[in-house]
């Protein structure tokens, strides 16, 4: 009994998808889902009007056909294009960040590199200024040393 159930519903969808109102509503339709969406086409079968006469609940039908596409993972064309020019912004918004990271990162290292390289001189001038006071002092002493001895 199933399978005879089976064969007269393939029966009845053959004979439906060789209905020409269906061929060619469901080709208008199906171009205004790409257009419009997926929550607009349906109401197009509505603004038809003698076209659907011919076929069995087409809004029941439609809305398992469009159910079928969702759950393929078909979208509309304008949602397509959208996240398309949404990708390309994020892209170009990527890019100048990355830039501007880059220019942050220059900016910090040649700070860090022009104050470590202050810090240097000003620790070797300390130095400098150190040996100079140590010679300075041991050549003193040298002469006290030598005051005292005489």
């Amino acid at each position: 009994m199933a399978k005879m159930g089976n064969e007269e519903m393939f029966e009845n969808l053959l004979r439906l998808f060789g209905n020409p109102y269906l061929k060619n509503n469901f080709l208008d339709s199906f171009l205004t889902l790409q257009r419009m969406g997926f929550v607009t086409a349906p109401n197009y079968w509505g603004l038809m009007g003698e076209k659907n006469t011919g076929l069995p609940n087409p809004l029941d039908l439609y809305a398992r056909m469009l159910d079928f596409y969702m759950a393929l993972g078909f979208v509309p064309r304008d949602k397509y294009d959208q996240a398309l020019r949404d990708n390309e912004g994020l892209r170009q918004e990527n890019r100048f960040l990355k830039e501007t990271i880059r220019e942050l990162q220059g900016s910090i290292f040649r700070e860090g590199g022009e104050g470590m390289q202050e810090t240097w001189r000003e620790i070797t001038q300390r130095q400098v200024e150190l040996n100079k006071a140590v010679g300075q002092n041991f050549c003193e002493l040298v002469k006290l040393w030598q005051v005292t001895e005489r």
